[in-house]
Order: C-alpha cells, then sequence, then structure tokens
C-alpha cells in the first residue's frame, strides 16, 4: 500500500468515525411544521386569555402548550427516523443517546423555572425561561450534531436573556413566544432543509 493510499483509507475511517459520533437525522421539515405549531400556540393562548379566568385559565395554558410540545416532539421522532431510514441506517445509534441526554438538563430547568414561575404568577417570563432553557439544551446537542444547532441555540439563549429583562410583560411575551418557537423554527426548518434535505 503506497503512502496516497493509506492517506486516502485514513480519511476514509476519520469521516466513518465522525459520521458515527454525530447525530445528522435533522428534518427541515419538522422544524418547520413545530414553527407552525408554536404559531398555532400563541394564536390559542391569546383566545384563552379573554376566553377564561383564574385556575381554569391556567389549566388551558398548560393542556396548549404541553400537546404543542408533544405532538412537536412525536412528528420530529417520526421525521427524524423516515430520514433514517431513507438512508439506510439507524436511526438509535451512540449519536442519537447523546443527543437526548444532552438536552435534558435545559429542558430540566425550563420546566422547573415555568413552574416555579407559575406559582408566583409571574406568567409573563416564562417564555423567555422557555428560550432560555431551549437554547442552553441545543447548545449542548449542536456538540453532536450540526454547527447550525449550536447557532440556532446561541440565538435562542440571547433572545430569552434579551425578553426576560426587557419583554417580561403582556405586552410582548406572546410576540417572544412567537418569534423564539414559531418564526425561528420556521426559519430554521427552511435553512436546514435547503442545506440537508427534508
Amino acid at each position: 500500500m503506497d503512502k496516497v493510499q493509506a492517506e486516502e483509507n485514513i480519511k476514509l475511517i476519520r469521516e466513518v468515525m465522525e459520521t458515527s459520533a454525530r447525530y445528522t437525522n435533522l428534518s427541515g421539515v419538522s422544524g418547520i411544521i413545530a414553527g407552525v405549531l408554536a404559531l398555532v400556540g400563541c394564536a390559542l393562548t391569546y383566545w384563552i386569555t379573554f376566553a377564561f379566568q383564574g385556575a381554569e385559565q391556567i389549566s388551558w395554558y398548560v393542556v396548549t402548550w404541553v400537546l404543542v410540545l408533544g405532538i412537536s416532539i412525536l412528528q420530529d421522532l417520526a421525521l427524524a427516523q423516515r430520514k433514517a431510514r431513507s438512508r439506510g441506517e439507524e436511526y438509535f445509534t451512540p449519536a442519537t443517546l447523546q443527543v437526548y441526554k444532552a438536552v435534558l438538563p435545559g429542558i430540566f430547568v425550563a420546566a422547573v423555572l415555568s413552574i416555579r414561575a407559575l406559582t408566583l404568577g409571574e406568567l409573563d417570563a416564562i417564555p423567555a425561561l422557555w428560550a432560555l432553557g431551549y437554547g442552553a439544551a441545543l447548545c449542548a446537542a449542536g456538540r453532536f450534531s450540526a454547527r447550525e444547532v449550536r447557532v440556532f441555540g446561541v440565538i435562542q439563549l440571547i433572545t430569552g436573556a434579551i425578553a426576560l429583562f426587557f419583554f417580561s410583560t403582556w405586552d410582548y411575551s406572546l410576540y417572544v413566544l412567537a418569534l423564539s418557537f414559531g418564526i425561528y423554527h420556521i426559519l430554521f426548518g427552511l435553512w436546514m432543509t435547503r442545506k440537508y434535505g427534508w
């Protein structure tokens, strides 16, 4: 084996190892769908604000966003598995497990802070807290995925921090939610679709 062939073999081995260590089944369509679901959730939240009062209002907020989150996760999982199958790959790989483990702390922190904000009646701060927790989760997951995931995470962190200090009022909090989880997801999904396909 000559030197050129050995270098090509080493390059091929490195590419295979990097691919197996990275989560590459990102679906741009999933991001678009998640963004649309978030915008629907925002519209329902706006309606609930005027349709209900007190504990009933809070209950409907929780139901709305648990449904948005649940449907978003299920469709993302389905589309990611479909993408893996179309490429002849397994979905559940060590990289997939690393991504799941990486996002959990950020999501946990956002959930705990949101529950605390609910008990204090600080509902207007929740969108900013969600953006901060989600941004931290994306930054962690980005270590095992595409660079764009980390960039998206940083954008969410910056948005959450600015929103927490300057836009945590009724007048702005729903706009923060629509921007960070609606519009950002749609733009991110379009970008990922353009770069990595559906």
